[in-house]
């Protein structure tokens, strides 16, 4: 029977039959002992009695307030090296997945290849048969018609017929003439040549081609949510496809960096020229490096730009590519010129501690983390019109200016009530994104637009000021949409992980946009919305997927599915830059009115003969003289059209000028025009003879410039003022 000493494990560690019966005082740490343990390692040391309250109340105090900390910190560090472990091996395991399904491709483009060979061999080899062939027949044959003439001639007796003896004796001779058969067909010998060292090479090349090998751990910084691969001195990482890379203060740089490599990151004290830095680096980040930058250390490439703590360098070596700056609690002290012009994105990062005075004019967006500077009303610049408040930003928001007209807010810690938001902003764009959990009872009445992630604040109909007549529905967004207000009008949802149905969207939305990524069937959009959107959306579309309702149709950039699925109803289409190439067949015939938008490049010989109506803003495509189908009877030029007006063809006789960027000088408007509408913006002066005399009909709306008194050079000509035309009329 098991005694309550084993039981309850009072038995020694070293000795198992033996009670433990005193404490060591003298070994680190008081071991339990027994009387074996005091004879033996634990000789002359000096030892405690259970029952000595302060030590044993030591003992338990020690444990409470030292031992168990550093257990937890132990915890937490087995946690650590385990969470590691485990995403180091799911890392080794997506890897493998690649690696195989790379190894599958190569050798099933090389099996492919040989094949390939081994059929074009094969092949030729026929081919090579088949013409000797021909050429065995056609010996044959001509030896074997010339054996039956010359036997028939030998077996004639000519006493029957001297005429036919002649025919005989002709072709006879004629036959002896080629005794050696000068004129037969010659045979093509074929050898089939084996390079015996070319094959040896194949092999060494096969072998050397794939090879799997061991790489030394990589070490990683993280940084902003990314993670970037260390390189270690004397590695080669050619052969690595990384997108993230840190590189310290290192003797020798990697003699090649792999073309994958988006973003690097240069830590303290790095000491090398940047010139290694390879074309494909969008991305850069320096810490306190000691290498001084110049003017040309900065490839062309790089579009971003991070300055992080510590960095103590003057800023004009910032290239002109840079747009977008990036802030750190740098120790250099910024002035009003440190900032290059380019620069039209600033972020001012965790940490930031400086006055903002050195913002330039050209900076319209700013992006403001948790930064300790305390701001006050005069620390924005007018210039900037989107502020973004984002990760720990924890300062009353009494500071934004009124020229501020969009505002972002992104896991704030402030904690926002009813004023917090001043509301002297004439428009405000407010954007609450992942993980929001506050009332939105503080969005002011000036709201216009507003954008929803996957908050976490669950939303009522009467969460959304009437103000709001744009909403954007983000990634992840998990609500039903029975919050949304009737002043909404315009809805735009990206990929939401709410299931729509067809009473999700309400009856007042007349514009949806269907954003990147989305995902759902089209089956829930009302009878109400007469105007789509369709960015680049996963769902496979169909001739049914579009409502009847819908009359006009935008599909914008990156759409890449066939247009064999817009229906009979829709007569507006408007295309962005899309991926899907059109054919002649691609544009149903029931559009009439074809806009072709920003970016767009691909030719124009697919638009139908049905299109009367053509849009063009600044295309990238070069329009020629039979670019424009001659069905095309109205003509506009939108904000930006920046190309010579020569490819406008004869059968245009309504032209309707925007804003546009090309310069019209006399005899830019081609003179074969009926009518010719400016409005929408149009900046440039009437100066004479930009108007052609033979046009019959002038239509002046929203002009910046008015007409002048020697605009209009023909008294016949009509003028007709819209109601937004806002200057002095002239009289012919």
């Amino acid at each position: 029977m098991m005694s309550n000493n084993q039981q309850y494990g009072t038995k020694c560690s070293d000795h198992s039959h033996e009670d433990i019966i005193l404490i060591c005082s003298t070994c680190p740490n008081n071991p339990p002992v027994c009387r074996c343990c005091i004879v033996g390692n634990h000789n002359c040391h000096s030892f405690k009695e259970f029952d000595d309250v302060k030590f044993r109340n030591q003992i338990e105090h020690d444990f409470k307030n030292q031992t168990i900390p550093k257990l937890n910190s132990f915890l937490d560090n087995n946690k650590k090296i385990l969470d590691e472990s485990n995403h180091h091996f799911e890392q080794i395991k997506d890897n493998h997945t690649n690696n195989f399904d790379k190894t599958l491709n190569i050798f099933k483009e090389l099996k492919y290849i040989i094949n390939s060979k081994e059929n074009d061999v094969k092949r030729l080899l026929t081919t090579k048969l088949e013409e000797n062939t021909d050429v065995n027949n056609t010996i044959t044959t001509k030896i074997e018609n010339n054996n039956n003439k010359i036997n028939s001639a030998i077996k004639f007796n000519s006493d029957n017929d001297f005429i036919e003896f002649l025919k005989y004796n002709h072709q006879c001779n004629n036959l002896l003439s080629n005794i050696n058969n000068d004129d037969l067909p010659e045979y093509k010998d074929t050898q089939l040549v084996i390079k015996e060292n070319n094959l040896d090479s194949i092999k060494d090349l096969i072998n050397s081609y794939l090879e799997v090998l061991d790489i030394p751990f990589v070490k990683t910084l993280k940084f902003l949510n990314k993670e970037f691969a260390i390189y270690e001195e004397g590695c080669d990482i050619s052969n690595l496809e990384i997108s993230h890379i840190a590189i310290g203060p290192i003797e020798c740089l990697p003699k090649t960096i792999s073309a994958t490599v988006l973003r690097l990151y240069l830590i303290d004290g790095f000491n090398q020229p940047l010139s290694f830095i390879p074309p494909t680096v969008q991305r850069l980040y320096l810490e306190n490096i000691k290498y001084q930058l110049t003017l040309d250390s900065i490839p062309a490439t790089v579009t971003h730009l991070y300055l992080l703590d510590g960095f103590d360098q003057p800023l004009n070596f910032i290239p002109l590519k840079v747009k977008y700056l990036y802030l750190q609690n740098i120790n250099y002290q910024l002035t009003t010129d440190s900032i290059p012009a380019n620069v039209t994105g600033l972020y001012l990062m965790n940490g930031f501690d400086q006055p903002l005075d050195f913002i330039p004019p050209t900076v319209e967006h700013l992006y403001l983390e948790n930064i300790k500077y305390q701001l006050t009303p005069d620390s924005i610049p007018a210039t900037v019109k989107h502020l973004y408040l984002q990760d720990g930003f924890d300062q009353p928001l009494t500071f934004i200016p009124p020229t501020v007209q969009a505002l972002s807010l992104e896991n704030i810690k402030y904690q926002l009530i009813p004023g917090s938001i001043p509301n002297h902003l004439d428009t405000l764009n407010l954007c609450l994104l992942d993980g929001f959990n506050q009332p939105l009872n503080f969005i002011p009445p000036t709201v216009q637009r507003l954008y929803l992630e996957n908050i976490k604040y669950q939303l009522t109909p009467d969460s959304i000021p009437a103000t709001v007549t744009h909403l954007h529905l983000l990634d992840g967004f998990d609500q039903p949409l029975n919050f949304i207000p009737p002043t909404v009008k315009i809805l735009h949802l990206q990929n939401i992980n709410y299931q729509l149905a067809p009473d999700s969207i309400p009856a007042a939305v007349t514009h949806l946009y269907l954003l990147d990524g989305f995902d759902k069937p089209l089956n829930f959009i009302p009878p109400t919305v007469k105007y789509l959107y369709l960015d680049n959306i996963k769902y496979q579309l169909t001739p049914d997927s579009i409502p009847a309702t819908v009359t006009h149709l935008y599909l914008l950039n990156g759409f890449d599915q066939s247009l064999d699925f817009i229906p009979p109803t829709v007569q507006h289409l408007y295309l962005d830059n899309i991926k899907y190439q059109l054919t002649p067949d691609s544009i149903p015939t029931t559009v009439t009115l074809l806009y072709l938008l920003y970016g767009f490049d691909q030719p124009l010989d697919f638009i139908s003969p049905t299109v009367e109506h053509l849009g063009l803003q600044n295309i990238k495509y070069q329009s020629t003289l039979n670019s424009i189908p001659a069905t095309v009877t109205h003509l506009y030029l939108l904000d930006g059209f920046d190309k010579p007006l020569t490819f406008i063809p004869p059968t245009v006789k309504y032209l309707y000028l925007d804003n546009i960027k090309y310069e019209l000088i006399p005899g830019s408007i081609p003179n074969h025009l009926l009518s010719l509408n400016f409005d929408y913006g149009f900046s440039q002066r009437f100066t004479k003879g930009i108007i052609p005399d033979s046009i019959t009909s002038i239509y002046i709306g929203d002009v910046v410039h008015p007409l002048e008194p020697n605009s209009i050079s023909n008294p016949d000509q009509k003028i007709f003022y819209s109601f937004n035309y806002k200057h002095p009329k002239i009289k012919i």
